[in-house]
C-alpha cells in the first residue's frame, strides 16, 4: 500500500489551455454555372451559427477581446508553404525557414525567402485568436488571413492599444472588414481587409488603466495552436451558386484550377505537369495567373 498520495504531475498539471470554439472565415466557396468551385472573398465575416445569432448572418464587424497580452500567441505570422498536400511543409520568417526534407522526413533549416515565394506557392499567413464575449468567454475563435494590409493593420491596432493602456489583452475591441483599394500588376482592386479598432473615450481609458496590473498578473492560459492545414483544401461548409448571386453583386470570373481535372497524363491531385516549364510539376493554383493558360494542352 502507498501511504503517500500523489495528485499532480510536475510540468503537466500546472498547464492551462483555452479551447478553440470554431473558425471565422473571410470568404466562401462559390460555384459557377459549369459547376467549378472557386474561392470567393466576401465583404463580411463568414461566421458559425452561434455568432450569427448575435451579430447577424453577414456581419461586417465583431465585438472581440484578445485573450492574452502576447502578440506571438494571439497573432502568429509567418511565410507558409503547403505544396499539394494537406499539412504544412515549410515555415519561415523572411530570413530563415524550417522545412520537412522529402527524403529524410526530418526538419531542416534553409534561407528564407526562396523561389517558392516569387512563384506564389509560398504565402504570408497570420492567424488571429479572439474571444467574442457576447457569444462565449469559454474559448477562442480562429481567423486566418494572408492579406498584407490586414497583417499590418492588426499589428498596428494592437500595438496602439498597448501604448494607450499598457496592454491589449481583455480590452473591448471592434474587428472590422474595411474596403481597401489595392494595386497588383498595375490593376486596381478592392478587398475587404481587417482592422482592430478601440472606440473608448478618456473615461474608458482610465477605467481600463486601473485594471491593467491585475490583467497582466493573472495566470496565463495557453491558446490552441492554429490549424495548419492547406487553406486550399478547406472543407466546403458554404457553397454559393454564381447564378444565385444577388443583383449587382460582382462575382469573380476567375476559374480555380485547383479543383479541376487536367487532361489524362497531366493530373496529379493539387499539382499539374506544366508543358511550358519543361514538363515539371507545378501547383494548379499557379495556372490561374499563367499567360499561357488559354489553349494549354494540360487542360481540357
Amino acid at each position: 500500500m502507498f501511504n503517500q498520495r500523489i495528485s499532480r504531475i510536475k510540468g503537466l498539471s500546472e498547464k492551462r489551455r483555452l479551447p478553440r470554439l470554431g473558425s471565422i472565415r473571410l470568404g466562401l466557396k462559390a460555384k459557377n454555372p459549369k459547376g467549378v468551385e472557386y474561392p470567393k472573398e466576401t465583404e463580411y465575416f463568414v461566421v458559425p451559427p452561434e455568432v450569427a445569432k448575435i451579430f447577424g448572418d453577414k456581419p461586417t464587424e465583431l465585438e472581440v477581446m484578445i485573450p492574452l497580452n502576447d502578440l506571438d500567441s494571439v497573432f502568429p505570422q509567418s511565410y507558409k508553404y503547403y505544396g499539394s498536400g494537406k499539412g504544412l511543409k515549410c515555415q519561415g520568417d523572411g530570413e530563415i525557414a524550417y522545412y520537412v526534407d522529402p527524403e529524410t522526413k526530418e526538419m531542416t533549416q534553409k534561407e528564407c525567402p526562396c523561389s517558392l515565394l516569387e512563384e506564389g506557392k509560398c504565402k504570408q499567413s497570420a492567424t488571429l485568436m479572439v474571444m467574442i464575449p457576447k457569444v462565449s468567454v469559454g474559448g477562442v475563435y480562429q481567423i486566418r488571413t494572408s492579406s498584407f494590409n490586414s497583417i499590418v493593420d492588426i499589428n498596428s491596432g494592437l500595438e496602439y492599444v498597448a501604448a494607450l493602456l499598457g496592454r491589449f489583452a481583455m480590452v473591448p475591441l471592434t474587428l472590422r472588414r474595411v474596403k481597401t483599394e489595392t494595386h497588383h500588376d498595375d490593376k486596381k482592386q478592392h478587398h475587404y481587409t481587417l482592422q482592430v479598432i478601440f472606440d473608448g473615450d478618456i473615461q474608458t481609458i482610465n477605467a481600463l488603466l486601473a485594471d491593467t496590473q491585475r490583467v497582466l498578473e493573472h495566470p496565463r492560459f495557453a491558446l490552441p495552436a492554429p490549424v495548419d492545414e492547406n487553406p486550399e483544401l478547406d472543407p466546403v461548409d458554404i457553397l454559393e451558386d454564381e447564378e444565385n448571386a444577388t443583383e449587382g453583386e460582382i462575382v469573380s470570373e476567375q476559374i480555380d484550377h485547383t479543383t479541376m481535372k487536367a487532361t489524362d497524363g497531366h493530373d496529379r491531385g493539387q499539382a499539374v505537369i506544366c508543358p511550358n516549364q519543361g514538363m515539371t510539376m507545378v501547383m494548379k493554383s499557379t495556372c490561374n495567373e499563367c499567360e499561357h493558360l488559354k489553349g494549354c494542352p494540360a487542360w481540357e
